[in-house]
């Protein structure tokens, strides 16, 4: 096979990113797509096509990138095939099954030769910092993921890298930063864990180099255990929900997720739940970080009801002219809703179809 181009989301702060490789094979045109994971899974996805048409690719693509918030770039075919090589040994260490039809990447894993380093590849995977909080909110984030890869990366230091408070990969839902002057910032995190939700504080001494930020030491203190009622209050904001009557239903799921591949689509229990994130971070610029603030808006269809959650006036507005005008055959109005907390996606777990009878 001859490389064609290599694309891939700048998005390793945040976690994981997608990747895209295509190959031609005489007639033949074959796309790869990878999901990488940095929080210990390696390869957390992948999927490959043979021939598809240009919408076809860019469905896929939008699938794999559209929910991951950060700009997308050509890398070389070195690249790709280290980060191929290095993710899926995470796989093999970590014991966990390598996803999709192995044999079209297997060979990568186990024969891949590169000269090329971590450290090298950390710039290109990385967006760039622009500020002292956005690097605290995102050091944050790798110091409760137990990332032990960016830490050494940002720190240079095998001692802050092997430092943690989590007992597993946790998630960071809250975050409030400080900034003390003179390199010293306060981190107020509050995260899950694997048996509960926890608060602490976590001193951060930076130094900055041109634009290159660094943690020069941490220092964690004040870890508490929270209730789960405390920590809805804590991440919830208000949400405005607007409920229509849906007309043939499949044919409409069908329709909306083809017109918006860049969604996670859930499927629950009762329905179909979708997830539209914003198509940035800038959420991580803020001195104040919460988990759910790159969500612009949610989807749920249960019954013959499709449900709207928004959370601004205006997003509220334009969602539902958009969709009233792209749908109309299929959505008439029913409801609307304002609660000064989130409630829909509380409906979406509770696994009722009545949405008046989960409100009483």
């Amino acid at each position: 096979m001859t490389f064609d181009y290599a694309k891939m989301t700048k998005s390793r702060l945040m976690g994981s990113m997608g990747l895209i490789i295509k190959y031609e094979k005489k007639e033949d045109n074959i796309y790869q797509y990878f999901l990488l994971d940095g929080e210990g899974l390696g390869i957390a996805d992948y999927v490959s096509l043979k021939n598809p048409t240009t919408k076809e690719a860019i469905r896929e693509e939008e699938r794999l990138m559209g929910g991951l918030g950060e700009s997308r770039i050509l890398v070389k075919e070195e690249v790709a095939l280290f980060l191929i090589n290095h993710f899926g040994k995470k796989n093999i260490k970590y014991g966990k099954d390598l996803p999709g039809d192995v044999e079209e990447y297997i060979d990568i894993i186990e024969n891949f030769e590169s000269k090329l380093t971590l450290d090298e590849v950390y710039p290109i995977i990385c967006k760039k910092i622009e500020s002292g909080v956005e690097f605290i909110n995102y050091m944050t984030m790798r110091f409760i993921a137990r990332d032990r890869e960016s830490l050494k990366y940002f720190s240079d230091s095998e001692e802050i890298s092997n430092n943690h408070i989590t007992k597993i990969n946790g998630a960071l839902l809250k975050n409030k930063v400080t900034d003390r002057g003179n390199g010293v910032y306060i981190s107020e995190a509050l995260y899950e864990d694997e048996d509960g939700y926890y608060t602490c504080k976590i001193a951060f001494n930076i130094s900055k180099n041109k634009d290159d930020f660094k943690i020069e030491s941490l220092l964690v203190t004040d870890k508490e255990p929270m209730y789960d009622f405390e920590v809805f209050d804590e991440i919830s904001k208000s949400e405005y929900i607007d409920v229509y009557k849906l007309n043939r239903k499949e044919e409409f799921l069908q329709e909306f997720y083809y017109d918006n591949p860049f969604m996670l689509k859930s499927d629950m229990e009762e329905g179909v739940f979708f997830t539209r994130f914003n198509f940035n971070n800038d959420h991580v610029k803020q001195d104040v970080y919460v988990i759910n603030n790159d969500i612009k808006s949610i989807y749920y269809q249960v019954g013959d009801e499709f449900f709207i959650g928004t959370y601004s006036e205006k997003d509220r507005k334009y969602i539902n002219k958009l969709l009233l005008a792209k749908y109309k055959d299929y959505l008439n109005v029913e409801d609307s809703y304002f609660f000064e907390e989130n409630v829909l996606y509380d409906f979406v777990e509770s696994g009722s179809d009545d949405f008046e009878d989960f409100l009483n």
